[in-house]
């Protein structure tokens, strides 16, 4: 059998009696004002009648634009990551835009070959959700001037990028207020990396809010490999070296709800009960933290949006460039389930 010919535009020229370049016209959003509404109609019929598909890698090579974006993510097992992927993509599809993804496992050289992939396939510019706090994979797109933006996590000099983040310092002031609210007295983070923004950034937020009030607090710094970062693990080894500190606080904030999943467990293998004995907040609200056992209090941040206006951000960067670049700060709110309760001895 022999391979069935891909239809063109002179096919399609030929069937109506009208040249290519008036057929190039209608069926280009871009062109298709120059010529008028009742041709646009037959072409376009005539288009799908004959099953034509846009070839737009020929196109590509006229244009240098491929209608690509490439994103990378940090771990494609992490909840949090669906949500803003669909944002991104909903909002790019609705453009025109193709959008390839592609993980690089919280590993910087991974995410270093993976966006010079995606720069050698000529897309149109790219959005990050990887990034460390000095970031190589980063300061590639800068040098080589790719249309870039940061989301989710950013760099330290992050006036060099554009950015759509979560207002981590208002996320943690609602956990905190939220257990003090309870009548917890002592509180601890179980931190994660110092390598990564928004992990930075909410260690802070938490050691100044308990500070400025004179709360008594405890830390639990994260001492393993980046790749093991933000993982039910990460917080079970956390919750369990606490654990055998002493574990003087009643209030526990996890620094996303994987950990607060593995602190959870952690506290149940000494037979703590959550939230009787701890209660535990996460953060971010990831999918499935309403149905686990008990259902997890968290800060939840709103990832597809984030998708979308990260998806926003870069095509504006592409189409019109900003004068300066950009700062978005989205704000979380608290989402209140099974997982914290009054502290022994409240009132409340």
């Amino acid at each position: 059998m022999s391979k069935r010919e891909r239809v063109r535009i002179k096919d399609i020229a030929d069937k109506l009696g009208i040249s290519s370049a008036t057929v190039s016209r209608a069926l280009n959003p871009k062109t298709e004002s120059l010529i008028g509404k009742d041709q646009i109609k037959r072409v376009r019929e005539m288009a799908q009648k004959l099953g034509y598909i846009p070839n737009i890698g020929a196109a590509s090579l006229r244009t240098q634009v491929t209608n690509t974006i490439g994103v990378v993510i940090p771990d494609i097992l992490n909840p949090i990551f669906p949500p803003m992927i669909k944002g991104i993509q909903s909002y790019l599809s609705s453009k025109g835009y193709v959008t390839i993804f592609v993980a690089s496992n919280n590993n910087q050289d991974e995410a270093l070959e993976e966006v010079r992939r995606l720069i050698m396939r000529n897309v149109d510019g790219l959005i990050i959700a990887s990034a460390f706090l000095e970031d190589e994979s980063v300061n590639e797109c800068i040098s080589q001037n790719v249309p870039l933006v940061l989301v989710n996590r950013s760099i330290r000099k992050g006036e060099l990028v554009h950015q759509v983040l979560s207002d981590e310092q208002h996320g943690i002031d609602l956990a905190v207020n939220h257990l003090l609210s309870l009548g917890h007295k002592h509180l601890v983070y179980l931190s994660g990396p110092n390598t990564i923004l928004q992990s930075l950034r909410r260690r802070e937020a938490f050691e100044g809010f308990c500070l400025q009030r004179n709360i008594a607090f405890d830390i639990v710094d994260y001492d393993q490999d980046d790749t093991y970062a933000f993982s039910v693990e990460a917080g079970r080894d956390a919750a369990e070296k606490y654990l055998r500190s002493g574990c003087a606080a009643t209030g526990w904030i996890a620094a996303n709800d994987l950990m607060a999943l593995g602190a959870i467990e952690a506290c149940r293998k000494v037979n703590l009960r959550i939230p009787e004995d701890i209660s535990i907040c996460g953060f971010n609200n990831m999918p499935l933290t309403d149905i686990v056992n008990p259902s997890i209090t968290t800060i939840s941040v709103p990832f597809q949006e984030i998708g979308v206006q990260a998806a926003k951000m870069l095509l504006q960067e592409i189409n019109a460039p900003w004068p300066s670049k950009q700062r978005l700060l989205m704000s979380p709110h608290l989402v209140v389930r099974q997982s914290t309760a009054a502290a022994n001895g409240s009132k409340r």
